[in-house]
């Protein structure tokens, strides 16, 4: 085992910090000093002057005295006033100088505040693993300017401590924030005297923390010397107020290295996909080697030059008794292995389409609880530290990105189509001319008109029954960007027949206006001659598209049947029950039982029951937006599955992709405002369920056959086809997961033009039953939920009544015991049982 041996340090940490600085100078000054007049005769009086212009009677003067050298005299004096003007100086100096400091340090409370420092922090999303159940770091969210992630000096090896201690500060646990020694010698050097060949470094760790702190880092002239003297009274600051321990791993956490990486977390992660708590001792000096000079000492550019420094930097640990001499020799002779570079942390992307809309959930919500701005909001997520505990399953999550890559279009054909536009960006794929131009057209004003080629779309998304949101893919193919465009989460799409069940059917059942056996006629429900609805092709030839219904009515030819099946066939006009025209989704069937629930009420459900608030209030009120699915904009596919959520249990939860978000110190800051109701009772969820089992189960569903068969569990869906093909929907539960699939041209455009009908290929349900058959690999055996009440009963196939010994034909069907269907007492004499319908429902062995 390594032996480590930290550098000596005083038994008190703050031991010596009251005592003077200095043994303090004496000044003596000389007193000045009258000389004594000479010795008088004449018993103390003072000699007579001699006349004006004359000797004395004696014929001599006065003896003289005797008087310093004048010149010595003056240069002495001279001296003796240039020295107390210099200690006059001096002192107005310091004077100064700590007015200085006062005034410019005056707000450094909150800047020097350790216990409380705010600095730029990366956030990350962390999830839970599936095998595991422990939590793992899912994605991070960064801003193009620094990736930082904080952690506590006792996650960072010693060795990594010293390692910069030995380089950088040796002297640090012994010094009171800066080195008097060093900052004279680099003072002299910078301002008088050049005595190194280059500018010589004084900064101690507190120092150095201060530049990381401020950013006030000015090098050289008068600012320089300020910015000096402003630093050290920081860093005596700081020395006085903060452990030596806290000082540290506040450095540790805010040195910057090459590009945006700041602190020894995110340097661990980037450069050995390490945490810092597993590094080695070779790896610690390389990463102190690193903040030296990032450019020179880059392990990816300049990895030769890094392992000079790395070996200076262990030589030092030998030198000041960190290391032991074998420990050292050892060490110096490791390669630099460094882990394989994340093109995601080098390219536009590291996030996942799940990771996108999180970002935009998680903003929206800081928005909200802050009032801030949109730019306020994304810069506080980038920058905050926060910690954001996700709902994905990643293992899911990755599975579900694997079958979307679309490899050699496995599941979703191109069908490529040239499309106009007024501009190329640089993700198109221009269209050519044969002799190799580009493709345009110019109009009379002059307007160019470009084209492309598109392919394709499709989009994915997982929830489980309780609204989280595990899995979610917004595109085909490998992604390129972060927050591009997300056709699972913010894309909205007309939902064909996939709307039929959330709306018509679900509370037919639930206001007992029809069963799972009601008969209903397989026919128009407005003919032609009723002029209900319009005949939207012959009144744009005829141009009659501005009239009122009123004047409309003058053409008989304007109106039309409505609605009709899917081949345009008006139905065959014959009695079919519920579960069959639910299960070969036809439009008669579901026009009727909407109908008899009223587009209003169908409409009031789905928009604020289920909240597909997509929906327009106005021009969506009606029976072809809400049993149809020819709504004016659409749903988004996260929000048709959390729809479909309430054929589990009849419970509504709104879909989240978090369920709580940390600050940096570990404190909940938000937690997802998702709410959970109860949207249908539990028997009509029940009854909705198993007969949406019939589109997978039943001979004549839609979707026959297309059901996932790993751990033999039952599964729910539907289909949903818009006019033209512009759009296939396919939405699907089973006791885990409800997945919704949509395909279709970013801008709606006609599928059959391009891959011919792809309606009956199912290619929406192929790919959902792919990745079941995937994500359900070991899954424990679950049932759907039986709701207390439901009964199974055999029931006429002719009247759609409770069979009865007399009837000629019988199913079974489910139904709420509260509100059974009546005996049948039909005359069945001549009766057949219409040979076209499927009388097997769900097989109950």
């Amino acid at each position: 085992m390594n032996e480590i041996r930290r550098i000596h340090r005083s038994d008190s940490e703050g031991a010596g910090r009251s005592a003077a600085t200095g043994s303090g100078r004496r000044v003596n000054t000389t007193r000045s000093r009258k000389e004594a007049l000479p010795p008088s005769s004449g018993g103390g009086r003072r000699p007579a002057e001699p006349p004006a212009g004359g000797k004395g009677s004696s014929g001599k003067g006065p003896k003289k005295e005797k008087k310093g050298h004048p010149i010595l005299r003056g240069i002495f004096r001279l001296f003796a006033t240039l020295f107390c003007l210099g200690v006059m100086a001096g002192c107005a100096l310091v004077v100064c100088a700590v007015f200085y400091v006062v005034q410019a340090t005056a707000n450094d409370g909150d800047l020097l505040n350790l216990d409380s420092i705010e600095l730029s922090q990366s956030s990350v999303v962390v999830a839970t693993d599936p095998d595991t159940g422990q939590q793992v770091e899912y994605a991070t969210l960064r801003s193009s300017n620094s990736h930082r992630m904080w952690v506590d000096l006792e996650q960072i090896p010693t060795y990594l401590q010293y390692a910069f201690i030995c380089t950088e500060d040796k002297d640090f646990y012994n010094e009171p924030g800066f080195n008097l020694k060093r900052t004279v010698g680099a003072m002299i050097n910078e301002y008088i005297v050049p005595i190194y060949s280059g500018r010589q470094g004084a900064s101690t760790i507190e120092q150095q923390l201060i530049k990381n702190l401020t950013g006030d880092d000015s090098a050289s002239g008068i600012e320089g010397a300020l910015r000096k003297l402003r630093e050290i009274y920081r860093a005596y600051t700081l020395y006085r107020n903060y452990s030596k321990e806290t000082i540290l791993e506040a450095y540790l956490n805010t040195i910057s290295f090459t590009g945006t990486i700041q602190g020894v977390q995110t340097a661990a992660l980037e450069y050995f996909n390490k945490d810092v708590s597993q590094l080695t001792l070779w790896e610690c000096a390389a990463i102190a080697s690193i903040t030296n000079n990032p450019t020179n000492y880059n392990p990816r550019t300049n990895p030769e030059n890094l392992i000079n420094r790395r070996n200076y930097v262990l030589y030092n640990m030998w030198d000041q008794g960190i290391i032991s001499e074998e420990v050292y020799r050892d060490a110096i002779a490791q390669p630099l292995v460094l882990a394989e570079e994340d093109v995601s942390r080098t390219t536009a992307t590291n996030n996942s389409y799940f990771t996108d809309a999180l970002f935009e959930e998680v903003v929206q919500d800081i928005m909200e609880k802050e009032g801030i701005t949109e730019a306020a909001a994304q810069q506080m997520l980038y920058t905050g530290g926060f910690t954001i505990e996700a709902t994905v399953n990643p293992k899911i999550q990755t599975q579900m990105e694997e079958l979307m890559l679309n490899t050699d279009d496995a599941y979703f054909p191109a069908g490529w189509h040239e499309e106009e536009v007024s501009a190329l960006s640089e993700d198109d794929i221009p269209v050519y001319n044969d002799d190799g131009t580009l493709k345009t057209t110019t109009a009379e004003d002059g307007t160019v008109t470009y084209y492309r080629n598109v392919r394709t779309q499709a989009a994915m998304v997982m929830l489980d029954y309780d609204g989280n949101v595990v899995a979610m893919v917004g595109g085909l193919g490998e992604k390129t960007q972060d927050l591009t465009l997300n056709r699972a989460y913010s894309v909205t799409r007309q939902t064909g027949s996939a709307i039929k069940p959330i709306g018509a059917y679900a509370l037919g059942i639930e206001y007992g206006l029809v069963n799972w056996s009601t008969m209903l006629n397989n026919s128009p429900l407005y003919l032609k001659s009723d002029m209900v609805i319009r005949n939207d092709d012959y009144c744009r030839q005829h141009g009659l598209s501005g009239l009122s219904d009123e004047a409309l009515r003058a053409y008989p030819n304007a109106w039309r049947n409505w609605p009709q099946n899917y081949g345009g066939n008006y139905g065959d006009n014959r009695d079919v029950p519920l579960w069959n025209g639910l299960a070969r989704s036809l439009n008669t069937i579901a026009a009727r039982v909407g109908d008899l629930v009223g587009a209003s009420t169908i409409f009031n459900f789905a928009y604020n029951t289920l909240q597909l608030d997509t929906l327009d209030p106005v021009n969506d009120v009606g029976l072809a937006p809400m049993v149809m699915g020819s709504q004016t904009h659409g749903v988004t596919p996260m929000a048709l599955a959390a729809a479909f959520q309430i054929f589990y249990d009849g419970q509504y939860t709104t879909p989240h992709l978090y369920t709580r978000i940390l600050d940096r110190d570990g404190n909940i800051y938000l937690e997802n405002n998702a709410t959970s109701y109860q949207a249908l009772t539990p028997q009509t969820a029940t009854i909705m369920n198993q007969l949406l089992q019939n589109v997978l189960y039943s001979s004549v569903g839609t979707a026959a056959g297309r059901y996932p068969t790993t751990g033999n569990m039952r599964s729910f869906g539907k289909t949903g086809t818009t006019t033209d093909e512009r759009d296939l929907w396919f939405v699907g539960g089973t006791p885990y997961y409800v997945t919704a699939v949509w395909w279709g041209y970013d801008s709606p455009y006609d599928m059959t033009r391009t891959l011919g009908s792809q309606a009956r290929t199912r290619t929406c349900v192929e790919a959902w039953k792919a990745l079941m058959n995937v994500v359900q690999e070991g899954y424990e055996y679950k049932e759907f939920p039986m709701a207390d009440g439901v009964v199974q009963r055999s029931y006429c196939t002719e009247s759609g009544l409770l069979a009865t010994s007399g009837c000629p034909g019988t199913a079974v069907g489910y139904y709420n015991a509260n509100d059974l269907p009546a005996a049948c007492n039909y005359d069945h004499s001549g009766g057949v049982v219409p040979t076209q319908l499927d009388t097997t429902g769900i097989d109950t062995d």
